[in-house]
């Protein structure tokens, strides 16, 4: 639930600095002549999303979904994130996005199947927690 809530902020987010950056730099998106555009277009982008979360995923902060919902996200001893583990975070999340993606283009769209392995490693250990949640040693906690 509070993904796809989150899915809504972001997308708020991304279209306001997309157009901060098509403003800025005139880019249209037009292809094949926007090649280096877009990639630093993506780069931009994942950067303002990265910034996003590790902003409210450190110190204490949560995103209006997590407020919404009760949800806090900790280190494995309850304590609140810091910035550096919130970014080992957001990178988990980001490779384990990215990886299936990149397997596509070498070896097809059944490589897409790999993109819920990392909740569903969650089935299988004793705190529930997903793949990226292991990586950064970050968990997610039930918060009034």
């Amino acid at each position: 639930m509070c993904a796809g809530y989150e899915s809504l902020v972001l997308f708020a987010v991304v279209i306001f600095f997309g157009y901060a950056y098509s403003a800025i730099t005139r880019f249209e998106g037009h292809l094949p002549e926007s090649g280096p555009m877009r990639l630093a277009f993506q780069i931009y982008l994942t950067i303002v999303v990265g910034g996003y979360f590790v902003w409210f995923w450190s110190r204490g902060r949560r995103t209006l979904p997590m407020k919404t919902l009760g949800v806090q996200l900790t280190d494995q001893w309850g304590r609140s994130l810091s910035p550096g583990r919130a970014l080992i975070r957001y990178l988990a999340i980001l490779a384990c996005i990215a990886v299936p993606f990149a397997l596509s283009h070498l070896l097809g769209s059944a490589a897409l199947a790999l993109l819920p392995v990392p909740f569903l490693i969650a089935l299988f250990v004793p705190s529930r927690s997903t793949l990226y949640d292991l990586v950064s040693g970050t968990r997610l906690v039930q918060r009034p």
